[in-house]
């Protein structure tokens, strides 16, 4: 998308070329998903590795909050030295975060502006009919909408034309004038000046919706879901959020950041459930599969890292 990130470009370009060889979107995302999640499980390994380093000078880290304890300029002091000469950091368990949520984030817009473009194939395609008994998967009538018991099939003429600033950009349009000359000729785009951009008027509007009613009858009186997958997505990123946690090193409930994994253990899940109930039913399939695999990996770590108690003694020594 011209003007966008990047890495949101790639994610969907990346995301096109697999399943114009697969034609499955299913399998287009789980492919995707294994080839990120195989990136990122290097930062889950080094994460493990300073959880379990932190958690080898925890006592020596018990030993200065009871020597310093009434200066806390100098408990930081010293323990910003402890840490800096065993080389164990403070923020190493941030790392997974810090790669995971600019990853989420790009995929949101992905898989958005991938849905924008099957919205307007089904618009100028002559058999859309065809096309949209394509998008159900299982309980999902549309995968291209959210898997939402309030969402419609086809999303409203005024809701899809509220975006015309990211529906101008999209490179599908760029690379096919064509499909621009026929949304023009539906009265839903405009050309001016040379350009081509989408028109979010009433006369549009209807326009949309008069374009979609036949493929409206195809689900007439059909949702476009249960509420399902949103709720899977919440589900299995609390389960690896905990799985997570049940590996990390016993910790002083006064470390600093001791609190910060019982917040993201909470926070994560409802977002996942917010995100996957606002955006489409694809995206959800990827956050969901992405939660499995961080299940896996999490249980595989857990095992080469086992968690072991604090060794009180050694603060002693």
């Amino acid at each position: 998308m011209q003007g966008d990130f990047f890495l949101t470009t790639w994610f969907l370009q990346g995301m096109k070329w697999i399943y114009g060889n697969v034609n499955s979107v299913f399998f287009t995302i789980l492919i995707c998903t294994l080839i990120l999640r195989c990136f990122t499980i290097f930062s889950d390994i080094k994460t493990r590795k300073s959880s379990a380093a932190m958690a080898a000078i925890q006592p020596e880290l018990d030993k200065l909050r009871k020597k310093y304890g009434n200066d806390p300029q100098k408990l930081q002091m010293a323990q910003s030295k402890l840490m800096k000469d065993r080389g164990v950091s403070m923020f190493g368990s941030c790392l997974p975060m810090l790669i995971t949520m600019p990853l989420f984030f790009c995929f949101i817009a992905a898989f958005r502006f991938w849905g924008y473009e099957e919205t307007i194939r089904l618009l100028v395609s002559e058999n859309a009919e065809e096309i949209l008994l394509s998008y159900k998967f299982l309980w999902v009538n549309n995968i291209w909408q959210a898997d939402n018991g309030f969402m419609p099939v086809i999303q409203e003429g005024s809701k899809f034309l509220a975006q015309t600033s990211q529906l101008d950009r999209l490179l599908y349009l760029q690379n096919n004038p064509g499909v621009w000359e026929k949304l023009v000729e539906l009265g839903i785009a405009v050309q001016e000046n040379g350009a081509y951009h989408f028109l979010n008027t009433e006369a549009a509007i209807s326009a949309y919706n008069t374009a979609m009613e036949p493929l409206n009858a195809v689900y007439s009186g059909y949702n476009n879901g249960w509420f399902i997958l949103p709720l899977l997505a919440g589900a299995t990123q609390f389960l690896a959020a905990k799985i997570t946690q049940m590996g990390q090193p016993a910790q002083d409930p006064n470390a600093p950041g001791a609190n910060m994994g019982k917040t993201m253990l909470w926070m994560m899940p409802i977002m996942s459930v917010w995100f996957c109930l606002t955006y489409n039913a694809a995206f959800a399939i990827y956050w969901i599969l992405t939660s499995i695999f961080m299940v896996i990996v999490n249980l595989v770590l857990n095992k080469k890292f086992p968690r072991t108690p604090l060794q009180q003694e050694g603060a002693e020594k």
